[in-house]
C-alpha cells in the first residue's frame, strides 16, 4: 500500500486541536514504558546516578536511559553527546558531531529508534537515525533497550532507542527555561573566512491550564560552524587494469588521487515542539505532540592535490601503464612496497605536468523532520486500553556545486607521500600551484589543426572555466503508525499482568536523483582579484590551497548563479532513481512474571510477537543489446530503459523472555532470552538495476529488492551488585547468534528467467557475537569535605564476532559498525551549587559503511575523545556553565581496503567550547 497521507506543519497543529473525538493508539502505554527503564537524570549529576542505580535494580529488562528532570535542561548539544557516556554506546562523528551510533559495538544497521514508541523516518537513504538532528533541549529522556519486550517495536539486534517528551499533566508547577550558549570553534583561527563562533539557544514552557489539561511549548535555535581540515585519498586502483610501473612483473595498487581540503561553512539548525494533554476523567487521557526539525547546511569544500596517480592500464597504454609517462618525466623515484601476500603497492611518486586537480565546491543541503501523534489510554475496572496514532516525515534536498578554475601557471612537478603515515602528504617538487595569478575562469590557448591539404594551423581558442551540480537529489521519507494495546491483572500463578496489542505502519521513501548539471562561466565577467590562497595548518604536509574569497559572488556574476540552469528539477536519471513502499504488520502478546524459587524471589516477563513485512520495489532498470551501426557508419549501444515493480515481502516469530532473580538484598541477576530481527537497509532494497547482456556470462549492478533481514537469537546473563543509595558493580555477558546477515558480495541473481553476475548487496550465513560489559558507579561520601562531593561513573565493553562483511575477498572487513572495545570514564564533583566534570570515550577500530554509498567500506582506526563542563548554580534559577567538547582535537583516520597501508580520510573538526546560561522560573 502507498500512503497519498501528507499533512503539512500547520494543518497537523490545526487537526490536534480537533483529535479529541478520536481515541488512538500506543505500541506501549507509558507508564509501562516508565517501569522498566534505568534513569540518568542530568540536574544533579551525583543524584542522577543514585536514581539510575534504584530503576536498574527494579527494571525488568536492560534498559539505559538519559534523562532531563524538565524539558530544556540537558547541556548536551544533541542527544548523542549523552547517549555515548551510556555503557556499551559508541558513535561515529560527522562534522564534528556525535552522529551514528552502536550499541554493543554493533553498527547502525543492527539498532532501531522510535520517537514516543512510534517508529520514525530518517532523511537519510538507509533507515539509519542521525541522532545530532535532534536538540538535546526538547527531548525528555531517551531510553535505550539492550534486552526486548515483546511490547516494544521490533527491528533492533543490538538495541532499540526511544526518544521521549514530557507529560505536562506529571508536573506539580509551571516550569520556564531559558538557555542561551556561545560556541567557539579552535579552527576559526586557522582558516580564513571563519572566526569559528557560533550560538545556540532554547525556550520551553510547561504549564496545566487546570487540572485537566496541560501543554508544552518548546523552541531551538543552532548556528554552529561547521569547520574540518585534512587530507583524503580518493580510493585505490586495485582492480586488473593495474599497471606495472616498475616493469617487474607485478601489477602495483595506487591511489587515484590525493586532496588536501577544508570546509568552512554554518550548521543551522530550528526546532520545535507542541505538546497537549487533556484528561476529562480519572480513567481517560488524550495527548498530542507535535515535533520538527530543519538543519540547513551550507559548507565551502576547498580541494587540492594530484589527481590521476591510478595508472590504469589497458589497450594502447601498454604494460607499464598510462600514467608511466608522467612518473617517468619527474625528479622522484617512484618507492613502492611489497606486501605479505606479495603484491605491490604504489606509496610514494610525483608526476610532471599532470594531474593536479583544484576544486572549490560548495555543499547545499536542507533536512527537514516532522513527527506528529495523537495518544489516548482508557484505564478501566478490569482492562487499560491504549491508542495511538501517528505520522512522520522526513526529507533532503542536497547538491555539491564544484567551480573548477583553469590552471595558467606553467610547469609542476607534483606528488604524494603515503609511506608509514597515516595522513597522506602531498609534496609540490617544482612549479606553483598556489598563488591566485596562476588560476583564472578562463583564458585563451593555442588551438592546432590539420587542413585538408595536410597542414597544420593555429588558432587561439578561448576556454572557460566550469560549474558542475553533482549528487543534486530530493529524498523524501514517510510513515503513518497504527498502534493498539491492551492490559489487565490476573492471577494465574506467578504470571500477574497480561498484555497484548498489534501495530501497524505503512511507510514510503522515493529518492529523486537530478542528472548531473553543468554552467560555463561567462567571458566578460568583469571579476578581478577573486582569488586567494591559504595553508590549511595543523600538521598536515600538503600546499597551500587555492580558492575564492568571495566564492557566492563568484557563482552569481562568473556563472549566473549555483543552482540547476535547467527549467526545472524533473531531469532525473531514472537508474539511479527509486521509490521503496514498505508495510509492517505486528501482533504480541505478553506476560508479566512475579514468583519465588526457596527464598529467591524473581521478576520479570514472558512474550511473543509476530512481524510480517511487505516490500514494494519501484525504479527502473537498463538493458543494453548490443552495438548497432546506423545508416551513416556510426556505432552505438542499444541500451532501452524500463521500468519495473519487485515485490518482496517475509514474517518472524519473535519469543522474548526476561528474569530478574533477586538472590539477596544487595545483589541480583539478570536473564534474559530473545529471538530479534533488524531489516535490511531501504537504499539497498532499491531497483535501478543496469543489466549488460554484450558480455559473458550477463552482468547486473544495482539493489537487491529480494532482501531477507538480519535475524538473531540472543542470550543475556548478568551480575548487579549495590551497596550505598549511589554505588553498584555490574557485570553483564551477551550472546548473539545471527542466522543470517546482509554485506556486499559478487553473486548471481535471476531476472526474466536470465542469469546475471550481480556485484550488490546479498544476504550471508551470519555468526555469533558474544561480550561482556562492565559498569563500575561510586560516589565517594565517605571522602573528607570538600571532596565528599566527588563521584565516578565508568563502564567498559568487550564485543568478539566471527561475522564478517564480504569485502575485500581476501582481507574481509569486520561487521560494520563493530568496535572490540568501547570504554566510557566520567569523573564527577557535585556539591554546594558547584558541579563539574570530565569524560573519556574510547572506541577501538571499526568497519565504517557509508550510508549513501554502501560500496565505500572503510576501517576506521580507534578514537579517544575528552569533553568537560563546568557549571554553577547562582542561584535557584540561574546557573552558569562552561563546556569543552573534543579537547583533545583527535583526528578521524581511516583507511581502504582493511589494510592500514592505505589512508584514506584524515581529517580534525577543531576543539568545541560553549558558554552559556540555564535560567527557570
Amino acid at each position: 500500500m502507498k500512503t497519498n497521507f501528507k499533512l503539512t506543519c500547520l494543518s497537523l497543529a490545526i487537526l490536534q486541536s480537533f483529535y479529541s473525538q478520536s481515541l488512538l493508539a500506543n505500541e506501549q502505554n507509558q507508564t509501562e514504558a516508565n517501569k522498566d527503564v534505568e534513569v540518568i537524570q542530568v540536574k544533579g549529576f551525583g543524584a542522577s546516578l543514585g536514581k539510575a542505580l534504584r530503576e536498574k535494580r527494579f527494571a525488568d529488562s536492560v534498559v539505559e536511559v538519559v534523562s532531563s528532570d524538565d524539558l530544556g535542561v540537558l547541556p548536551d548539544v544533541s542527544i548523542t553527546d549523552s547517549l555515548v557516556r551510556l555503557p556499551g554506546i559508541a558513535a561515529s562523528r560527522d562534522r564534528g558531531n556525535a552522529s551514528r551510533i552502536s550499541i554493543r559495538g554493533m553498527g547502525p544497521r543492527l539498532n532501531a529508534a522510535t520517537m514516543n514508541n512510534r517508529e520514525i523516518v530518517s532523511a537519510e537513504p538507509s533507515r539509519d537515525v542521525r541522532f545530532e538532528q535532534f536538540p538535546a533541549e526538547l527531548i525528555d529522556s531517551v531510553e535505550v533497550y539492550k534486552s526486548p519486550t515483546a511490547n516494544i517495536a521490533e527491528g533492533g539486534i543490538s538495541g532499540l532507542v526511544n526518544m521521549n517528551f514530557v507529560s505536562p499533566l506529571s508536573k506539580d508547577k509551571r516550569l520556564i527555561a531559558i538557555n542561551g550558549n556561545l560556541m567557539k570553534n579552535s579552527l576559526g583561527s586557522d582558516l580564513p573566512g571563519t572566526d569559528g563562533n557560533g550560538h545556540k539557544a532554547s525556550f520551553s514552557y510547561v504549564d496545566k491550564l487546570s487540572d485537566t489539561f496541560g501543554f508544552a511549548i518548546g523552541l531551538t535555535y543552532q548556528d554552529q560552524p561547521s569547520l574540518e581540515r585534512g587530507v583524503q585519498s580518493w580510493d585505490y586502483n586495485n582492480a586488473d587494469n593495474r599497471g606495472d610501473l616498475n616493469e617487474n612483473g607485478i601489477v602495483e595498487d595506487a591511489p587515484w588521487g590525493v586532496v588536501a581540503k577544508s570546509k568552512r561553512g554554518t550548521n543551522e539548525r530550528t526546532g520545535g515542539l507542541v505538546i497537549l494533554e487533556w484528561q476529562p476523567t480519572d480513567s481517560f487521557t488524550l495527548k498530542s505532540d507535535l515535533f520538527y526539525s530543519q538543519f540547513d547546511i551550507k559548507e565551502r569544500d576547498d580541494q587540492m592535490g594530484p589527481g590521476d596517480l591510478g595508472n590504469w592500464a589497458d589497450d594502447g597504454s601498454g604494460p607499464r601503464g598510462w600514467g608511466a609517462g608522467a612518473y617517468d618525466s619527474s625528479s622522484v623515484t617512484p618507492t613502492f612496497i611489497t606486501k605479505t601476500d606479495g603484491s605491490e603497492q604504489l606509496v610514494a611518486g610525483s608526476q610532471f605536468n599532470n594531474g593536479l586537480s583544484v576544486a572549490t565546491p560548495t555543499w547545499f543541503q536542507t533536512n527537514e523532520m516532522l513527527s506528529a501523534g495523537l495518544n489516548g489510554v482508557y484505564i478501566g475496572d478490569t482492562w487499560t486500553m491504549s491508542a495511538d496514532i501517528g505520522y512522520s516525515e522526513a526529507s533532503i534536498e542536497s547538491v555539491w556545486a564544484r567551480i573548477n578554475p583553469l590552471y595558467i601557471g606553467g610547469d609542476y612537478d607534483l606528488g604524494f607521500n603515503i609511506n608509514n603515515t597515516d595522513a597522506a602528504q602531498i609534496i609540490l617538487h617544482s612549479g606553483d600551484i598556489s598563488s591566485p595569478e596562476n588560476y583564472t575562469l578562463g583564458a585563451e590557448s593555442e588551438v592546432w589543426y590539420e587542413a585538408d591539404d595536410g597542414s597544420w594551423y593555429a588558432v587561439n581558442e578561448y576556454s572557460a572555466a566550469t560549474m558542475d551540480g553533482i549528487g543534486d537529489k530530493v529524498l523524501s521519507d514517510e510513515m503513518v503508525n497504527l498502534n493498539l494495546d491492551f492490559e489487565r491483572d490476573v492471577d494465574w500463578g506467578i504470571f500477574s499482568e497480561l498484555t497484548f496489542g498489534g501495530r501497524y505502519t505503512d511507510r514510503t521513501k522515493t529518492n529523486d536523483q537530478i542528472n548531473d548539471w553543468s554552467r560555463t562561466a561567462i567571458q566578460d565577467h568583469g571579476l578581478t582579484d577573486y582569488g586567494i590562497s591559504y595553508g590549511i595548518g595543523g600538521n598536515y604536509v600538503v600546499p597551500d590551497i587555492y580558492t575564492y574569497g568571495d566564492w557566492d559572488e563568484v557563482a552569481k556574476t562568473a556563472f549566473g548563479g549555483a543552482t540547476n540552469p535547467a527549467p526545472n528539477r524533473n531531469n532525473k536519471n531514472v537508474l539511479a532513481s527509486w521509490e521503496l513502499q514498505e508495510a509492517n504488520t505486528a501482533f504480541y502478546t505478553m506476560l508479566n512474571i512475579s514468583g519465588d524459587i526457596g527464598n529467591v524471589d524473581f521478576t520479570g516477563n514472558v512474550g511473543l510477537r509476530y512481524a510480517k513485512t511487505e516490500v514494494t520495489s519501484i525504479g527502473h532498470e537498463s538493458q543494453s543489446a548490443g552495438w548497432v551501426e546506423d545508416a551513416n557508419g556510426n556505432w552505438y549501444e542499444d541500451i532501452s530503459v524500463t521500468p519495473t515493480t519487485v515485490h518482496h515481502n517475509y514474517a518472524q516469530w519473535l519469543p522474548s523472555l526476561n528474569l530478574t532473580f533477586h538472590i539477596t538484598d544487595d545483589s541480583q541477576i539478570r536473564f534474559a532470552l530473545a529471538r530479534t530481527m533488524a531489516r535490511p537497509p531501504l537504499l539497498e532494497m532499491r531497483t535501478g538495476f543496469s543489466l549488460n547482456k554484450t558480455s559473458q556470462p550477463y552482468t547486473a549492478e544495482g539493489g537487491n529488492p529480494t532482501l531477507d533481514p538480519y535475524i538473531a537469537n540472543q542470550l543475556d546473563f548478568g551480575y548487579e551488585y549495590f551497596w550505598g543509595d549511589n554505588s553498584a558493580a555490574t557485570i553483564n555477558f551477551f550472546f548473539k547468534d545471527l542466522e543470517s546477515h546482509i554485506g556486499l558480495l559478487s553473486d548471481t541473481v535471476t531476472f526474466d528467467g536470465t542469469r546475471y553476475a550481480f556485484t550488490g548487496t546479498v544476504n550471508g550465513d551470519g555468526g555469533t557475537i558474544k561480550g561482556v560489559e562492565l559498569l563500575y558507579q561510586q560516589k565517594l561520601d565517605m571522602l573528607p569535605a570538600p571532596f565528599d562531593g566527588l563521584g565516578i561513573f565508568a563502564n567498559y565493553s568487550y564485543t568478539d564476532s566471527e561475522v564478517m562483511e564480504f569485502k575485500p575477498v581476501n582481507n574481509p572487513y569486520n561487521l560494520g559498525g563493530l568496535s572490540k572495545n568501547i570504554a566510557s570514564a566520567t569523573l564527577w564533583y557535585d556539591k554546594n551549587g558547584f558541579d563539574a566534570r570530565v569524560s573519556y570515550n574510547y572506541r577501538s577500530e571499526f568497519t565504517g559503511i557509508n550510508s549513501w554509498t554502501p560500496s565505500q567500506v572503510n576501517l576506521n582506526a580507534a578514537e579517544t575523545t575528552v569533553d568537560a563542563s563546568i557549571g554553577y548554580q547562582v542561584t535557584d534559577n540561574l546557573k552558569l556553565t562552561l563546556q569543552g567538547q573534543n579537547l583533545t582535537n583527535a583526528a578521524s583516520v581511516n583507511y581502504w581496503d582493511n589494510d592500514m597501508t592505505k589512508p584514506a580520510f584524515n581529517v580534525e573538526w577543531g576543539r568545541r567550547y560553549l558558554i552559556g546560561f540555564q535560567l527557570t522560573l
